[in-house]
């Protein structure tokens, strides 16, 4: 039981970027096993690896890196829109990175790539091989102008997010 409490709380700081935490765990961990005969993990192919652990970290919190919908108070002129208003909305956008994982066709189009049956991208061709944070529908905005006219402009706004591609 007390092995299965420590997994979990490895998983739980692994996934929050808390490496650091490992270290102190694992080493705890180690010391409850009994002593191990090397000439027995060799034959099995099992056994305890003898490499020096590096704590795992991620590069950003996880708050930042979530693909996820955010929202920024603009006045209508700073869209760039070429509307003339002083009005202020809240514009909402979708931002965030989103977990690579390779399918087989990402697999497939880099060993034909690679193989030369397809040819690279050109030079200004763009070919995305990641999954990007997009906003799933959107929503229409609407705004008076300092003419006092009314405009509504459709799809301008993200209303929903996720990792596409």
């Amino acid at each position: 039981m007390r092995s299965l409490l420590k997994l979990v709380v490895i998983l739980f700081c692994v996934q929050r970027g808390e490496g650091h935490w490992l270290r102190s765990l694992i080493e705890d961990q180690r010391s409850g096993y009994p002593a191990v005969d090397d000439s027995q993990t060799e034959a099995s192919g099992v056994g305890l690896s003898r490499s020096p652990i590096v704590p795992v970290r991620s590069r950003r919190s996880a708050l930042d890196s979530q693909c996820e919908l955010r929202s920024i108070l603009l006045q209508v002129r700073d869209l760039g829109l070429g509307y003339d208003s002083d009005e202020t909305v809240l514009f909402k956008y979708c931002s965030g990175t989103c977990p690579h994982v390779r399918s087989n066709h990402d697999l497939t189009l880099t060993n034909l790539m690679l193989s030369g049956v397809l040819s690279h991208p050109a030079p200004g061709q763009l070919w995305h091989n990641a999954p990007c944070c997009r906003p799933t529908h959107h929503e229409d905005m609407a705004f008076l102008d300092n003419s006092h006219r009314w405009h509504k402009v459709e799809k301008l706004s993200a209303a929903g997010c996720s990792c596409v591609g």
